[in-house]
Formats: C-alpha cells, structure tokens, sequence
C-alpha cells in the first residue's frame, strides 16, 4: 500500500489572511539552481542559463530611506555657515 509524505508549510507573518506556503518535497538538485542572496535582491541561475530576479521591495525602500536620512543629516550637520554682516560691502 502507498503512503502519502506529510506536506510541510510555513506560514508568512505580515501578510494579509496569514498566508501559508507548501514548501515541496526535498530534492536533490545536483547544486542547482545557484543562488545569490543579498539584503532585498535574490538571483537565482538555473542550469539552462535562465536568470531569475526575486525583490524584497520592503528592505529597499527601508535601505532607500536610511540613505537619504544619512546624506540630510550629514548635510545639515556640515552646511557651511553664513558669515553675520552688516549691509556694507567691502571697497578699498
């Protein structure tokens, strides 16, 4: 008699209605597809020379963010400041 392999989800906190993923059966991939993971882009490269880009749009507006506030508040921090004068021009 044949059994069935019991299926292993995993659930996706954050998303809407507590989404649930099937993750399939381990199989040996022979060290395909090679994947390159990064702090909000994943590459994937299959065997065929298939190239597979996965974004995690949320770590890249958060990265985006971050930038911006480091370069306004190094702005600020560094604006040379206005010498005070007094209305009168310099003339020899």
């Amino acid at each position: 008699m044949a059994t069935r392999k019991k299926k292993e989800t995993m659930e996706m906190p954050g998303t809407l209605g507590g989404a649930k993923i099937i993750l399939p059966e381990n199989v040996p991939s022979g060290g395909w597809p090679k994947i390159n993971q990064g702090s909000h882009l994943t590459v994937k490269t299959f065997e065929n020379g298939k190239t597979e880009l996965v974004w995690d749009d949320e770590a890249l507006l958060r990265d985006v963010r971050d930038a911006i506030l480091s370069v306004k508040s190094s702005d600020s921090a560094t604006a040379p400041k206005k010498k005070a004068t007094n209305g009168r021009s310099k003339t020899n």
